[in-house]
């Protein structure tokens, strides 16, 4: 099995030509996508000989395939090692976001910080000002 991430207009030159199944209208939650045919009888080179995928990983099992995005158009390609047709694959995606952590403990110390606030103003507003306190009746 081959998964490659490649310049779209690279991966399309590449499979021009090559019956396959491109996945259009991709939504997440929850996931649908809508399958476009593209017929064709070329059996294209081997994937991993071709030098303009950004990454690439080949092998049998589990792949996993990492990459950082770049400015452009790019294409996931996932099909036999060898170009030939009949791929089955089940395929995962995830993202790693580097600001989210800092993010949230930032806004976990903005929220610590906001509840202290409260509570010491809250706390202020429920005693009587100084200048107003009753002395205790004599007895």
């Amino acid at each position: 099995m081959f998964a490659g991430i490649g310049p779209k207009r690279d991966v399309d030159r590449y499979l021009r030509g090559v019956g396959r199944t491109v996945l259009k209208d991709i939504d997440s939650s929850p996931f649908s996508a809508r399958p476009v045919e593209h017929p064709g009888g070329r059996v294209p080179a081997p994937p991993a000989q071709q030098d303009f995928w950004a990454a690439s990983t080949v092998g049998s099992g589990p792949q996993a395939l990492h990459w950082t995005p770049g400015v452009g158009d790019w294409a996931v390609v996932v099909m036999n090692a060898d170009g030939s047709p009949g791929v089955v694959a089940d395929v995962s995606a995830g993202a790693e976001v580097a600001f989210l952590a800092p993010l949230g403990w930032s806004l976990a110390g903005a929220g610590v910080l906001l509840l202290v606030t409260g509570i010491v103003l809250i706390r202020r507003g429920l005693r009587p000002p100084v200048g107003q306190r009753r002395a205790a009746p004599a007895t």
